[in-house]
């Protein structure tokens, strides 16, 4: 299917703030060569019965609250760090927001842009870093959202306030970060430390704090997914970790388990998501007007 003419490009902007200044943890030589080993992720569909799709239906409940009772037709959205990501077409099907990304990754923007292709939605993805934004970017967008981004910086309040930027006066800036505080988070540090390394561990708490010192006003804020381990083997240089095969076996029951219970939820009614066990954290927060 080809798309509307002009809507999904690849726009550049080359000014990147180094990793000292930003405090990056990650870098982007490291993204690129996460996507560049990453295929295509499937497009979100949260109404299939897919256990698989869990988590998507949880954060899916969030966004239908947040943007209950808004018209979200025609304004738009702009998604921080948005490689290799499928929400960007998840928010223009399911609420019909305009979409855009910006990603410091080429690698990324490049998969992000073949997603767009491949579900035929029109959007726009930007080749810029967050700290650097293009002019044209600046108080621009309703929402801007970033999924798995600030916990990679070591100033959490101000890699917000970056990303903040580029929320229109009165805009919703939604940040989700994953739950290291818990379980979690003791697990992917035995079992693969490097890349809990690149990460800043936070709980509700700590990222309400940060989106308060970034001058936002909390909306919403919750604990995502009431049961979860989403730790990551994968070795930071492509090197096989350490009992990887051991390792593995272990993950995958633990992940099995989360499964019968979220089976068991749609039985039951959803378990209490809180610190210790749940997925993540995902506030929403307004830009003073």
């Amino acid at each position: 299917m080809r798309l509307p003419k002009g809507r999904n490009t690849l726009m550049s902007n080359t000014t990147h703030i180094s990793n000292e200044e930003s405090g990056d943890k990650a870098g982007e030589a490291y993204w690129t060569k996460v996507w560049k080993e990453t295929v295509l992720p499937e497009p979100i569909d949260i109404h299939k019965g897919d256990i698989n799709h869990h988590v998507y239906r949880s954060l899916h409940s969030f966004f239908t609250e947040l943007f209950k009772g808004v018209d979200t037709k025609g304004k738009t959205i702009l998604e921080i760090g948005c490689g290799n990501s499928v929400f960007l077409n998840y928010f223009h099907q399911e609420f019909g927001l305009d979409v855009s990304g910006v990603d410091y990754s080429e690698y990324g923007c490049m998969q992000t842009r073949r997603i767009f292709e491949r579900d035929g939605v029109p959007g726009t993805v930007y080749l810029a870093d967050a700290f650097a934004p293009p002019a044209e970017l600046v108080d621009r967008f309703d929402y801007v959202i970033s999924l798995g981004v600030a916990e990679h910086f070591e100033d959490t309040a101000k890699a917000l306030e970056a990303f903040a930027r580029f929320v229109k006066p009165g805009g919703v800036l939604i940040t989700s970060v994953p739950n290291l505080v818990g379980v979690t988070g003791y697990m992917q540090t035995r079992m693969n430390k490097p890349v809990m390394d690149i990460h800043v561990p936070m709980d509700k708490e700590y990222l309400d704090n940060a989106v308060k010192k970034a001058g936002l006003k909390t909306l919403m804020s919750k604990y995502f997914v009431s049961v979860s381990f989403a730790v990551t083997l994968e070795g930071l240089n492509g090197e096989r970790i350490p009992n990887f095969t051991l390792k593995k076996i272990i993950l995958k029951t633990m992940r099995y388990s989360s499964k019968l219970i979220w089976i068991l939820e749609r039985a039951i009614g959803s378990l209490p998501e809180g610190k210790m066990l749940s997925a993540g954290i995902i506030n929403a927060a307004r830009k003073a007007g």
